[in-house]
């Protein structure tokens, strides 16, 4: 506890370079160079010295006249003999006659996953200007602490803009593309700023920042490698949404004819080439002209042509020894065989919308369908030819789908030969022996929804943000997920405004936010749903309600016990057995 200081806590025409603080104990820093922020700031940060029980400050540079200063330590000062930090400690003065007191309080989540940032910057700026973040530093600054929430204390009555950043370089400005950012649509007005007393510390009512990192939009071709002989990889510096010609420096081989297979990653950013020609996988270094788009200086796309060197060498061959008695013979080499991998193991519980996945280490040049068996071993038949359909990212996965009914088994044979590669190798015969899953081994979600506006992704996610169902609403009413595992789950729902199938990130300078997330909570602001056997969970949520997790809307949080402030969240969660 702060005994004394000098100059006194909240003084005004302060003319001192140095500050010494007392406590009621002996004390100790924690990480004060990374903790410690200084409103408004200055490039260096002031130096410190513990005496005692006392912490001498000594400013690196000089302060400006008439103005309030506040020093954020966090949890930066223990005590000495337990660690015990003196939580959010601020210390503030005034080089003026006057000390400004208002007050500002909001959080920090990220845009995607709505979780709490910690230790990002939250500036406010006197200045309206777009660019402003870029050019200068805040009037105003502070940081999130564990829970993403941020006090801006000691401001001067007025408007303000307010950004948040994680600052990479500690530059007190937003001048990497990859830290991530936070901005309001519109500035704090005067009435948003309060008196101490008044300011509210109810997180549902603070007003939230969604932070998130901006597409690059330099664009430019970042690698290339060829990790298998039929393989050739380029990786760019973001999403590459254009074409890409590769032509091979060759004499007297065919390359007017399409001689490879193009793919692309998930995130569209690594173009894959599966060589399809026998005769330009066959050489070791391989000489490609590459044509493709990138951004110069000045964000401009242009044609850019290169010449890449994709080198490639086999590994030794194996071999295996031919014995004769206790004589060991000439070796033979081991025949190569087409390795199929699938995501379904002997044993296995498949749900009706399973599908059996198989993945190459190449792309396939043959699916023979006729030679795949498929048996319901509970009524000893055999069941039409299944279907086969190719992955529309990956040449090198593929897809059984089928409505495998209820606790009923199934064999699934692949003969020899069903599968033959861009090498010409086949497969050895593969069996699989598996179930339709029992229902009542799952749990059962029924989610009635209201204020829906079109195209909201529902995605029900594990403890570890993995998702496993999506589905997309386009007006209210129920979202059914069965076959749910017991577990722990979430339950997330994405605004696709543009209708493309996923997440959108925001764009700073043309004032475009992430596009909007909210996560299921109940009446008491409970997000987990706990998924039990045999039960079917029946919830409903209200999505037009501005108040949810992820709301950037700005108010006034004076009155923010009042039901006028508080979410309306989820209601009336029930369950029942099956």
């Amino acid at each position: 506890m702060l005994v004394k200081s000098i100059p006194e806590l909240n003084a005004t025409n302060v003319t001192r370079d140095e500050i010494t603080i007392t406590f009621d104990e002996y004390i100790k820093l924690d990480k004060i160079s990374e903790k410690l922020v200084l409103s408004p700031p200055q490039e260096q940060l002031p130096q410190f010295r513990i005496k005692g029980k006392g912490l001498e400050i000594s400013f690196a540079e000089e302060l400006d006249d008439s103005t309030t200063y506040t020093l954020y330590f966090a949890d930066a000062i223990l005590d000495n003999n337990e660690g015990n930090p003196l939580e959010n400690f601020e210390f503030a003065f005034s080089t003026g006659p006057v000390i400004d007191s208002l007050r500002y309080a909001g959080r920090v989540l990220d845009a995607y996953t709505l979780k709490p940032r910690e230790g990002v910057f939250v500036m406010l700026y006197t200045s309206f200007e777009d660019s402003i973040p870029m050019k200068e530093r805040p009037r105003y600054v502070t940081k999130t602490n564990a829970e993403g929430i941020f006090y801006l204390s000691n401001i001067k009555y007025g408007s303000y803009k307010i950004f948040a950043l994680a600052d990479g370089n500690s530059s007190y400005k937003f001048d990497q593309v990859s830290e991530a950012i936070a901005f309001l649509d519109n500035p704090i007005d005067t009435s948003m700023l309060k008196e101490p007393s008044k300011v509210t510390s109810n997180i549902d009512s603070l007003v939230t920042l969604r932070m998130f990192q901006e597409q690059n939009k330099a664009l430019s071709l970042t690698d290339y490698d060829r990790p298998q002989r039929r393989h050739l990889k380029m990786g760019f510096s973001g999403q590459y949404n254009h074409e890409v010609s590769i032509k091979p420096l060759l004499a007297g081989i065919d390359t007017i004819k399409p001689w490879y297979i193009e793919s692309r990653s998930m995130a569209n950013d690594t173009i894959n080439l599966w060589i399809t020609n026998g005769e330009i996988s066959a050489i070791d270094t391989l000489m490609v002209l590459a044509t493709y788009q990138k951004t110069d200086s000045l964000l401009n796309l242009f044609t850019k042509v290169d010449t890449l060197r994709m080198f490639y060498q086999d590994a030794p061959k194996q071999s295996r020894s031919k014995k004769r008695g206790d004589k060991e013979e000439e070796k033979e080499p081991i025949e190569p065989k087409l390795s199929v991998k699938t995501s379904v193991k002997n044993g296995a519980n498949l749900t009706p919308s399973d599908s059996i996945r198989f993945a190459f280490g190449l792309p396939l040049q043959r699916v023979d369908t006729a030679m795949l068996r498929l048996f319901d071993q509970t009524d000893s038949i055999m069941l039409p030819t299944p279907a086969i359909t190719p992955d529309t990212i990956d040449p090198r996965y593929y897809y059984l789908p089928h409505a495998w009914e209820q606790k009923k088994g199934y064999q699934l044979t692949v003969l020899p030969g069903a599968f033959i590669n861009l090498e010409g190798l086949a497969n050895d015969t593969l069996q699989i022996k598996f179930k339709g899953a029992d229902p009542e081994q799952f749990g059962v979600i029924k989610l009635m929804l209201s204020g829906v506006t079109p195209n909201i992704m529902v995605e029900l996610l594990t403890s570890k943000d993995e998702v496993v169902m999506q589905k997309v609403v386009e007006v209210d009413g129920a979202v059914d997920f069965t076959y749910v595992k017991p577990g722990s789950y979430f339950i997330r729902f994405v605004n696709d405004a543009n209708q493309n199938g996923k997440w959108d990130t925001g764009q700073y300078l043309k004032g475009i936010q992430p596009e909007h997330v909210t996560i299921y909570q109940d009446p008491n602001g409970n997000k987990e749903i706990q998924v039990k056997a045999n039960w079917e969970y029946e919830l409903k949520f209200n999505l037009n309600n501005k108040s949810h997790v992820g709301s950037n809307e700005l108010r006034d949080v004076t009155n923010a016990e009042s039901n006028e402030y508080k979410p309306l969240r989820g209601q009336d969660i029930g369950e029942r057995s099956l």
